[in-house]
Parts: C-alpha cells; sequence; structure tokens
C-alpha cells in the first residue's frame, strides 16, 4: 500500500446494474463515482453500466458502443398503437431491442393481464424496422414479457403464415394455436443476424417451462396455465413438423414466455446469456485484469443474483482473477450464500427507512454509501 504521503492511486472498475424502479445503470455509476471522488480524489475510476439482456440493456450498450435510441410505431402484447425505442449504433449496423419495449407486462395494467390474448406482433415490427434501417446485427433482450405465444407473433409480424383447416390464415395467439393445422415459413429474406440475450435458461414446456414458472405473474389462473402448456405443446409440434426443427428443450427457449423458442425456431436466432455476451463485447475481462477493485450493485441483492445477473456475474469473474469484490443494494437477502462471490456487501438505507423511502433517496443514499465505504478504503491505503 502506498504510504501516507503517496496519492492513493487505487484503480476502481464501478459496474452496477440498474437499482429496478430508482436509478438506471448510468446513474448509479455516477452515484458511487461521486461518493467515492468525496473521499478518494485521487482514485482512478472506470465506468461500465452493466447489462444483461433486461430493461435499460438497449441504452447501456448504445452509451458504450455510440449511437442512440430510435422510435417507431408498432404495438403493444393486446395489439394497440404504440411508439416504442431501442438501441441503434450506425457505426457497427446494430441494434439492440429490449422485446419489453413493445410486448412488456410494464405497459399493460393489471386487469389488462391476458396471456391467452397477449402477443409478440409488436417486437417483430421492432425488427423489421431495425431491418430497414441497415441493422446486420440486432441484439434481443428476453425479460419482462406480457406474452406467453412462443414468439408466434413475432414470426408473423415477419411474414409467417399460420393456417387453419381451410387454408386461412390466423393471427396467431395462445388462444388460437389449437386451431392452427400448418405453419409456412416466410418468404422474405430476413438478413440481420440475431443474438437472443437472456438470463433465463427455463425450457419451453413443463414443470419448468414458461407457462407454469412465468404465466401466473402474466395473468394466468392455475387452469389458464395448463391450457397455456398444452397450446405451446401444440405449436411445438406444428414446427417441429413444419419447419424441421425443435428447441423446446433447449436451455431458455422459455425465456420472455417462449419467445427464446421463437427466435431459435423461426428467425434461426442464437440464443446466449445475457451477461456472458456483455462481457465479451466490452471486454470486461481485461478491464477486470487491469484494476484494483470492482464494485457493482443493483436493487435488490438476492441468491437469484448469482443466477447469471450482472453483478453476480462481474464478482465471479473478479473472483476468478483474485480482485475484491464491493456491492451496493437497496435491499439484501440471503447474505450467506452472497458471501460465496462478493467480498463485502452494503445496504443503501443508514437507518430505519421504509422500501419506499429508499426508492424515492436511492441516489442520495448510494452516493453517501459509497462515500463511507471510500473512507474506509482511504484509511486502509495510509495504513
Amino acid at each position: 500500500m502506498p504510504s501516507p504521503t503517496q496519492p492513493c492511486n487505487v484503480r476502481i472498475l464501478v459496474a452496477p446494474d440498474k437499482f429496478k424502479g430508482s436509478l438506471t445503470a448510468h446513474e448509479a455509476v455516477e452515484a458511487i463515482c461521486l461518493g467515492i471522488e468525496r473521499a478518494l480524489p485521487e482514485a482512478h475510476l472506470h465506468r461500465l453500466p452493466l447489462a444483461d439482456g433486461g430493461e435499460g440493456t438497449a441504452e447501456v450498450f448504445v452509451n458504450i458502443f455510440g449511437g442512440g435510441m430510435v422510435e417507431c410505431e408498432t404495438t403493444d402484447a393486446l395489439g394497440r398503437p404504440i411508439r416504442a425505442r431501442y438501441g441503434w449504433t450506425p457505426s457497427l449496423h446494430q441494434a439492440v431491442i429490449e422485446m419489453s419495449a413493445a410486448s412488456g407486462l410494464w405497459r399493460l395494467r393489471e386487469d389488462e393481464r391476458d396471456p391467452l390474448r397477449a402477443t409478440t406482433f409488436g417486437t417483430g415490427t421492432l425488427l423489421i424496422d431495425a431491418a430497414r434501417r441497415g441493422a446486420k446485427k440486432i441484439l434481443v433482450g428476453l425479460g419482462g414479457s406480457a406474452t406467453n405465444d412462443a414468439g408466434a407473433g413475432l414470426a408473423a409480424a415477419l411474414g409467417h403464415r399460420f393456417l387453419d383447416a381451410g387454408g386461412t390464415p390466423l393471427t396467431p395467439a395462445p388462444e388460437t394455436f389449437p386451431e392452427i393445422v400448418r405453419i409456412e415459413r416466410s418468404s422474405r429474406i430476413f438478413a440481420p443476424e440475431i443474438l437472443a440475450l437472456s438470463d433465463v435458461r427455463n425450457p419451453l414446456l413443463g414443470p419448468e417451462g414458461a407457462s407454469r414458472i412465468y404465466g401466473p405473474q402474466k395473468g394466468a389462473t392455475p387452469a389458464m396455465v395448463e391450457t397455456l402448456d398444452r397450446n405451446l405443446t401444440h405449436l411445438a409440434d406444428l414446427v417441429q413438423r413444419d419447419l424441421h426443427c425443435d428447441f423446446r428443450d433447449a436451455p431458455g427457449a422459455g425465456a420472455a414466455g417462449g419467445l427464446g423458442f421463437g427466435l431459435l425456431s423461426f428467425c434461426q436466432a442464437a440464443l446466449r446469456p445475457g451477461f456472458d455476451t456483455f462481457a465479451d463485447l466490452t471486454g470486461l475481462d481485461q478491464l477486470i485484469g487491469e484494476i484494483d477493485l470492482v464494485i457493482t450493485g443493483e436493487g435488490l441483492l438476492d441468491p437469484q443474483t448469482l443466477e447469471g445477473k450482472g453483478p453476480g456475474g462481474i464478482a465471479r469473474r473478479a473472483r476468478k482473477a483474485g480482485k475484491p469484490v464491493i456491492a451496493f443494494a437497496g435491499a439484501i437477502r440471503g447474505e450467506d450464500r452472497l458471501d460465496d462471490v462478493f467480498d463485502a456487501c452494503f445496504g443503501l438505507a443508514n437507518g430505519p427507512m421504509t422500501a419506499a423511502e429508499s426508492m424515492r433517496d436511492a441516489r442520495d443514499l448510494l452516493v453517501r454509501a459509497a462515500e463511507r465505504v471510500a473512507r474506509v478504503l482511504s484509511l486502509s491505503q495510509k495504513s
């Protein structure tokens, strides 16, 4: 460690995820850096907002790689006209689309949730817009969906036809799947490479599938869950027979109501863990090798953080490289498991506080928490 007369030149990678409902990943980075700079003004800070394929991924990618957010007309999960945004980096001919931007649960009131009728058609419209803009690669973040249609709506937007017994095209939604007897692949050529990003590893069907695990949060009753799973099975059987592929058991096929399955089946997409893709594209391992300390965080740190989410992913990579990791969170649960990958975890609250108060004051609380930790680091540098 430097002597008391030497400047503190510790190198810190500041790489949090979003604090959902309070701060974007970029805002969390700036809050942590402000707190550190108050106590360690000479520290070298490398800023890297995290993305794992979920909400906020598009903005993180365009902040890193350049470009900006663009907007186009599309539809929500119930087919109503909306405008939605996605990330566009012209220099790379790359688009980053969060499926939740069009087909997300956040767009529906609780009493509107209906996974039998909801579709991903609007997400397909975003893909078409990106292709027309000149995209050669499209990253699709899978998460936050209101849908359980296995990507059939998206496929219809791209020109695939779902035909009934009389040869009439149907609007594909889980409630109409039993009427579909044949699928015709689109005659259009969809040129962009599609990379689907998800931290979910569920298959399409069965006890761990899209309908049973995620259907209830989208408004599915127990009886509806059984109907959804049965109808998805019918669709998967048709895909196997007519399109000569079967991805129902692929890890991640059940992501975003089966959109993982749909992108694999209808778009020949690759499906990858969102955080691993982010790490590869940003050269994360090299960054970790060049710093002394990693600081990360998110709104809630719990055992699920370790299942493919950004803070857990960066902590594992840092631990492998022998670098210490500190994490901040609005709430912390399951500390015994978190201790396996984080060297220290700090909650934002500095005294009794409700969850609403913590979310409201998240930025100031995060600044102060980072400053407190940085003061301890400053003392250790002088010891």
